[in-house]
């Protein structure tokens, strides 16, 4: 790997603005300080909403992740299959 160059990441925050539909529209000035205090009220506001009109927030499912093994073959999944692999390169 050694034609590859590695770069510190950068923030997209602090890259230019390329086009003006990227600019940050006037009515979301209020968002560059925002006050804690009525950050709290308005979450406080929205979970009554919720609760008065019966929305419940989303339950995040547990991650099932899948575990792969790889070989020169190709990877073996979960399933028993081999993906990856050309069958006129496999040894047999």
């Amino acid at each position: 790997m050694r034609d590859v160059t590695f770069r510190p990441a950068k923030s997209t925050a602090d890259l230019p603005i390329s086009s003006p539909i990227h600019k940050p529209c006037p009515d979301m000035a209020g968002m560059e300080n925002p006050d804690p205090k009525k950050r709290e009220r308005a979450r406080f506001l929205v979970s009554k909403l919720r609760e008065k009109h019966g929305i419940k927030k989303r339950v995040k499912g547990n991650s099932q992740p899948m575990n792969y093994v790889c070989s020169e073959n190709g990877c073996a999944e979960p399933w028993d299959s081999v993906s990856n692999a050309n069958l006129w390169d496999v040894k047999q």
